[in-house]
């Protein structure tokens, strides 16, 4: 999906919104929305929840999710305090897939202890001790320090420019 990558990757939120929403269906966008630009999230919710590498297991049930209603949830995101789309989507969809294992697990009469905020804000608890199918890079994460994974969290999951993270990296620097 690179080439598609590259020509939708100049899209700005609102645009990107409009082109997901429109009838008909950009099939080249979609897929680049649901395979490259939601693929960093996607894999984070598939390891977490599931302990699964591969995450295109996640993407119809991402699409259906993010389609319903007409699109209401995409509709919906404000560009509030500098929230990316992005980021939206990523908290919108952890909270889903959550909130979906937290009922299965009821269900099964099984006890879910994580909740969301301990998925986004300490990704180095993702490796459970006695699971050896866990990619290496999550093992590494548990080794980091608080401000090394906040420095991670900052442009990996939720895509932010070192120009961007760079005042919560360094607050001590004024920006000119």
């Amino acid at each position: 999906f690179m080439y598609r990558e590259s020509s939708f990757a100049r899209l700005n939120d609102n645009e990107l919104i409009e082109g997901l929403t429109a009838t008909p269906v950009n099939k080249e966008l979609h897929e680049y929305f649901f395979y490259c630009k939601c693929r960093k999230f996607l894999n984070y919710i598939s390891s977490t929840l599931y302990k699964r590498c591969d995450s295109r297991h996640l993407v119809g049930e991402l699409y259906e999710f993010l389609s319903k209603d007409n699109w209401s949830i995409l509709r919906n995101w404000e560009n509030k305090n500098g929230a990316s789309l992005y980021s939206y989507i990523a908290r919108c969809s952890i909270n889903h897939f959550t909130n979906k294992e937290i009922a299965e697990k009821k269900r099964l009469g099984l006890e879910f202890r994580t909740d969301t905020e301990e998925f986004i804000d300490k990704l180095g608890d993702l490796v459970q001790e006695d699971d050896h199918e866990m990619p290496p890079v999550w093992e590494a994460f548990g080794m980091l320090n608080e401000r090394d994974k906040k420095i991670l969290k900052l442009l990996v999951i939720d895509e932010k420019s070192m120009i961007e993270a760079a005042p919560e990296i360094w607050p001590h620097i004024k920006s000119r």
